[in-house]
């Protein structure tokens, strides 16, 4: 079977880089940006530009407020990590990986308990703000209230510079401290189980990519092909939530 496969070749490693993509999150509800029901169906990507938003008021004030309606899957949304979120940090816990990388900005790795020292968030966070002026970052929850209170387009209150959510938009560089983390967590690690990602977006898709060149073990549990399946010493075509926990619960039965 393909998931004892999967655990024979991870369970001699125990500094796994878990790589994961939308497709952990749309089993809690979340659409991807990309497929035939993506996101980028229904909205026009140019919105998500760096450019667009700084010179928008407009679209700056629709974004606060559909963050304060609970719109955007972030503090204020009713989506809750599923059952393959929480076995990864089981697998933190367990003291089995040198970290997780995921594409997604939705926060839900950190909601199901994973500490932050142990994620590379490389696409930002939705649930934080960051000020493009002075570069403070802090949580959104306090910027939303000030916009229930009447703030449309709230500022920075240290220095009055533009406040975003701290998702990285199309035309904006990668954060540094996560790319250090990302490259962290790659150096350390001896083996990579990728999860919900077909692998296809880059810079993010070279971290595990780089460990998979070492010769270390690869896992793949993705719904569909991914870019890279000819590279995985397993691929297992299925529902994170059902093969993940599966997967971790025998890999950390054996510590």
């Amino acid at each position: 079977m393909s998931i004892a496969r999967a655990v024979e070749r991870l369970a001699g490693s125990h500094r796994i880089l878990v790589f994961t993509g939308a497709g952990i999150s749309t089993e809690s509800g979340i659409p991807d940006f990309r497929g035939p029901d993506g996101l980028w169906t229904k909205v026009d990507p140019d919105d998500f530009t760096i450019d667009r938003y700084v010179q928008s008021e407009e679209r700056r004030i629709q974004g606060w407020r559909m963050h304060a309606d609970g719109a955007m899957w972030g503090a204020r949304s009713e989506i809750d990590p599923n059952p393959a979120h929480l076995a990864i940090t089981d697998l933190w816990n367990a003291g089995l990986t040198a970290g997780v990388i995921t594409q997604n900005v939705d926060g839900l790795h950190l909601v199901a308990g994973l500490p932050r020292s142990a994620i590379s968030e490389i696409h930002g966070d939705v649930r934080r703000v960051v000020c493009l002026g002075c570069a403070a970052e802090q949580e959104i929850e306090p910027v939303l209230e000030r916009v229930d209170a009447g703030e449309q387009d709230p500022p920075c209150l240290a220095c009055g510079g533009m406040l975003k959510p701290a998702t990285v938009m199309f035309g904006e560089l990668l954060s540094p401290t996560e790319i250090a983390k990302a490259e962290r967590f790659s150096r350390q690690a001896d083996a990579v189980l990728v999860v919900g990602s077909t692998i296809s977006v880059y810079p993010a898709a070279d971290f595990p990519l780089s460990v998979r060149r070492r010769g270390e073990p690869m896992v793949i549990v993705n719904q569909g092909r991914t870019d890279h399946d000819a590279w995985a010493d397993v691929k297992i075509d299925g529902l994170a939530g059902e093969v993940v926990p599966e997967i971790v619960e025998r890999l950390t039965a054996r510590t």
